[in-house]
Parts: C-alpha cells; structure tokens; sequence
C-alpha cells in the first residue's frame, strides 16, 4: 500500500512529517531506564556507572571460576600423581593387590606400604616406601608431616584402575596429563595473583565474544530525538520588522522591497489606520530575538519568525496577541538582538523618576514565555525607555520641565573615585541619574557616541579621504581657541567683557570649520531633537550640553513658556531623519527634520504643528527613512 499525502501551499513538509510520527504508528518510541540490581539493591545507573559495575562483577566471575578451575586442577594433579607414583612402584602394587584378602585390606595395605610401613602378606612382611618429593616435583612447604605420603583418595583411584592404562601408550599419556595439569595449576594461580593479568583474561574473553558473535548492528544507538522546532526550519536571512505606534507588527522580507534609485517613488511598507503610523523599523534576522521592555520593568522575548509574515502591504498583528502582557502593562521600547550572550554589550534602563541602570546583555540569555523582571521598578515610577550600550557611550536624559543631563556611562571598576555607570543585575533597582525638581520627571532617553569614539571615527574617515592635514590644522586651532578663551575669563574675573566674547567666537568659529569637515567626510552630527507639547520644536548639537556627573540637575535643554508648552519628546536625529508626531485629537504631521533650524540650547524652538489650543502633542517619533542611506548610489524604500 502507498500513501500519498498532499500539502497545501506554504505548509512545512517536515513538521506535518512530525506530526505523523507522533499520533500515528509510523513510528514508535518508549522509555527505558538502567534499572540493576548492584550490591544487592535495585538502582538506576548511569553509563559509566554501569560499565564499572558490568567490569567489577566479570572481575568478580573471573576470579571465582579460576579459584573453582584451579582447584579442580589440583585434584585432578592429586590423582595422576597416584598414578605416577604407584605405576613407578607397579610390582608391589600388584603384589600388595593379589594378597590381599579384600578390597578394604588393599585399600589399607596400599596405604601403609606407600606410608612407610611394613605390612603382612599372608604371612610374608614388605617394608614400606619412602616417597622423595622432589622425584615427583612435590612442594613440602605447608605438609604437617614433612614427608611424602598417598592419600586414600588416590590409593582409591589407583585400586580402580583399569590393566589397560598400564600399557606404555597409556601410561605416557597419564605423564603428558599431569605436566599439563600442573602447566594450568600455575597459570591459574599466576592470574589469581596478578589484578593485571586478570582483567588481560576478561579483555581476551570480551574480543572473543565480538569476534564471534560481532556482525553489523541491526540497532542505531542514536542521541535522544525530539521533535525539529521551527527554528530550524526557518531560513535564515534578513528581514524588515515593522511596528506601529499602536502596537500592530509584521515582518517582510527585505527582497521584497526592490531596489530604487535615489529619489525613486518608493513603495508601501505597512498598511495602517488613518490615525496610526509606523513608528520603528527593526532589520534583524528571523532567527534573531525581540526584547520587548514594558512600562513595569518587565521584559518579554519574541522571535523574529514567531511575527506573522505578511506582505507589505498588510496591516499586521496586534503586539497583546504575541506576548501575554499582565494588567496595567505596555511596551515602551522593542529592541532587535541576534545574540544574547554577547559580552561587552549592556542594556541601558531610564524610568520616569530619573533612575538608571545598565545590566549586562548576556543577563537576558534565559529565555521565558512568561516574561522577567528587567529592573525593579517602584509602584510610583514607570520605565520610560531602553537602549543597547558598548559600555563606553554617553547617556543623554531629557525632562519634561526642558531640562537635560549627558554623562558617560564608562565605570572603571578598579578606580574608587570613577563615575559612569556601574553594571548591575536584573533585579537591581538602579542609581540616580539625574536630580529631578518638584514635579518634573523624565521624558527622554538617549545615547550617543563619546566624544573619544568620534574623534576615532573622524581619523578613520579622514586617512579614507586624504584629509588628514585639514583635519591636523582644524584640531590645532580649536586647542587654540579654547586656551586662549580660558585665559580671557581668567582675566575677566567671571565677567564676559569683550575679549571674551571675542575669544568665545573664535573658539565658535573653529568649531565651525569642524563641522564643515565633518560633511565632508560624511559624518553626520548628533543633533537632539526637542518637541514641546504646543507642536514646538528645534534641533541641537549634543555637544553643547556639557559632559557632567550622573545624578546631577543638568542643565536647560529647551525653554518651556506657556507659548511652547513643556517638552513633551526628545529623539536623537541626524540630516536624513523624519519626524513623525500625533496630536491628542489625532492630527498627524511628518517633518523633515533637516528643514527644523538647529538651534542652541536655551531657546524656544520654531512651530512644527498648528494645533488648536485645548489640543496638545501626545507623541513624536522618529520614523525609518524612506531611503536607506547605506549605498551612495542606491538605497531601499522602507516607508
């Protein structure tokens, strides 16, 4: 009989193979324990366990049936040596024989001539023999008498006897037996006082039952097989992750999204509600992990693969039917990770009340459907947002007052006085990281290159371009400008007269020219992105907030007037990102960020969104760009 069975479109052939195995009898399977009985009790082994026990007790056996087969042997050499003995002796034992008067009378003659003492035949006497132990290769060692004597055993073996064993033939095989006899007497006591040579025999024994019995395995003794997870049925490759600002994902695979030139028209990335928007793009592999931190400092684990594979235009599903969020709980911040025991990578906590804490990523390796905690968050604080770290970046926190804090995260352990951020566990609580007043709290976390791992970066891209010298001479002037500032206000005594005005923009201009071969080189600035709550907003170098402690007041980020309302989001962007930001009453305004006026930090900003004056913004997000900027010439649409 054959069976065919046909597969609908997309199904995976190998698990509907799976499935068969498991509710048919395709395949049978069952359990089996080591289950011995060792030392008188029932026990369940190990392997090797039961290998040491198996060898313990052949060692055993062996011992036994040599101490059983030797002496065997020594009976058997105790009875030839009857033989030899009485067959050197033949003519008396015949004689002793014939006269005696019954078998019980030979039995006792035999015995007394072969003791060495005289008996009576019928009246005629016969002096016993003296037996010389060294004739017959006897050892004297342990007799209680000292001297060689028959036994009544072998005087019995002798009186039964048959006349045909005295001929010459029988007689030397009787010989050739007692030499072989004692030949096994002494290899059996050579193995029962050697371990070694013991378990030579049980090695021999062993070789001796595959040599026999050893044909192909009919049996496959194979690791324990489980079922093929999905995983491994997964192809692995690179596909775009789309989430919504309501919560909706899919995933597409990036051939879907062909390839355009620059300023090609695109295509549609993700179908979403009027009100809705795609608020983050996450290009992972599908066997790569999604770390969903929630507002309770929990964390949930998701496969790429496990997101519904729709196409690109479909709308996705919804983030509460993939992950079993508790009451009260929202994610806030999806991070895409491809190795969770990578060392030297950190994930960077800021909750609502200013507190901090990075905790190693290979912490978060112990995947759980039910979730985790990720820090431990009091009931009147909430975590706000999450971030992957090196170790060595700079961590920016802005509040909703317009205030902001930038410090390094680098903590040397064996320093006692070094700042940053000390690695903690999951279950820590975390440090301040910034001083909060009355009523503020934090709204924005961010993190960006030091400035150490920018000025390595700028070597980099100025040996690719040959302009190193430029680079050299514009470094030269800005240390210039900076010690001929700092003299200014030395002699100003804490005022800013004219030389320092005039010194501090020498110092401004300098780091113009910086700038300017900064985009020549194509490394685009860290700007910080401030939106206010009346639709206000500016962009501003991060590098003009200065670098502090953690746990200080920071310093003004944005001034917040009753015209611009209080800083509602903060995100970092550079020229190529767009900005999409959602009002209360559900007006939707997406911005090119290059075209808001980069401003410093004490200023109000321009308007980025009319809004009515009972409206305010309720959220602002930097969306993935509709080009990806990775190739000169051509890039990929991801809208």
């Amino acid at each position: 009989m054959r069976i065919v069975i046909e597969l609908k479109r997309g199904a995976e052939h190998q698990i509907v193979l799976n499935q068969l195995f498991k509710h048919t009898p395709m395949q049978e399977s069952f359990s089996m324990i080591f289950l011995a009985v060792h030392n008188g009790q029932p026990k369940v082994l190990p392997l090797d366990h039961a290998i040491r026990a198996f060898i313990d007790h052949r060692i055993e056996v062996v011992r036994r049936r040599t101490a059983f087969l030797l002496g065997k042997a020594r009976d058997r050499e105790h009875l030839l040596l009857g033989y030899q003995i009485a067959l050197d002796h033949l003519d008396n034992v015949i004689k002793i024989i014939r006269q005696s008067s019954s078998r019980a009378d030979a039995r006792e003659n035999l015995f007394s001539y072969f003791s060495s003492k005289r008996i009576n035949l019928r009246g005629t006497e016969l002096a016993g023999v003296t037996l010389d132990p060294t004739k017959y290769n006897v050892d004297m060692t342990f007799s209680q008498t000292g001297t060689l004597i028959l036994s009544y055993r072998q005087v019995d073996a002798i009186l039964e006897l048959q006349l045909y064993r005295l001929t010459q033939l029988s007689i030397d095989e009787l010989l050739k037996e007692l030499s072989e006899v004692r030949n096994t007497i002494a290899e059996l006591e050579s193995i029962l006082a050697s371990e070694k040579k013991l378990r030579r025999v049980i090695v021999k024994e062993l070789e001796e039952v595959r040599d026999r019995y050893g044909d192909e395995r009919r049996t496959q003794i194979v690791d324990e097989t489980s079922e093929i997870q999905l995983e491994d049925l997964i192809a692995d490759e690179q596909v775009a992750v789309t989430i919504s600002n309501t919560g909706y994902l899919k995933r597409t695979p990036i051939s879907t999204y062909r390839q355009q030139r620059r300023g090609g028209t695109g295509r549609l990335g993700m179908k979403t509600r009027e009100e809705d928007f795609v608020a983050q793009l996450i290009v992972e592999s599908t066997h790569a992990f999604l770390l969903c931190f929630t507002n309770t400092g929990r964390v949930y684990w998701l496969k790429v693969y496990e997101i519904p594979d729709i196409s690109a235009a479909g709308k996705g599903k919804a983030m509460a039917s993939l992950i079993a969020l508790q009451p009260g709980e929202k994610v806030v911040t999806i991070l895409g990770i491809r190795d969770l025991n990578e060392e030297g990578k950190y994930i960077l906590f800021g909750t609502r009340n200013g507190t901090v804490k990075k905790t190693p990523l290979p912490d978060f390796s112990n995947v759980m459907a039910r979730g985790i905690i990720a820090i431990n968050i009091d009931k009147e604080d909430e975590l706000i947002a999450c971030r992957v770290t090196g170790g060595s970046d700079v961590v920016f926190l802005a509040t909703h007052d317009g205030m902001a804090l930038r410090f390094s995260e680098f903590y040397d352990k064996d320093s006692e006085k070094s700042g940053g951020l000390r690695p903690m566990g999951r279950n820590a609580a975390g440090n301040k990281g910034i001083t909060l007043r009355k009523g503020d709290y934090v709204i924005g976390l961010a993190v960006t290159p030091s400035s150490e791992q920018r000025a390595t970066r700028r070597d980099e891209l100025a040996i690719e371009t040959n302009l190193v010298k430029e680079l050299t001479a514009i470094r030269a002037s800005i240390d210039s400008a900076s010690d001929a500032l700092q003299k200014a206000r030395e002699a100003a005594g804490g005022t800013e007269d004219d030389k320092v005005k005039a010194a501090k923009k020498a110092r401004d201009n300098a780091y113009a020219r910086r700038d300017d071969l900064d985009e020549k080189l194509g490394l685009s600035p860290c700007l910080m992105l401030s939106v206010t709550e009346n639709g206000f907003g500016k962009r501003t170098n991060v590098e003009e907030y200065r670098l502090t402690n953690r746990g200080g007041s920071g310093v003004i980020n944005m001034k917040a007037t009753a015209k611009t309302g209080k800083v509602s989001s903060v995100q970092l962007v550079n020229d190529a990102s767009e900005l999409m930001a959602i009002s209360q009453f559900g007006k939707i305004i997406r911005i090119d960020t290059s075209s808001i006026r980069a401003a410093g930090r004490s200023t109000q900003g321009v308007k980025l969104l009319n809004l009515e004056s009972d409206d305010k913004v309720a959220a602002a997000v930097v969306i993935p760009p509709e080009e990806a900027k990775t190739e000169p010439e051509t890039g990929t649409l991801l809208q």
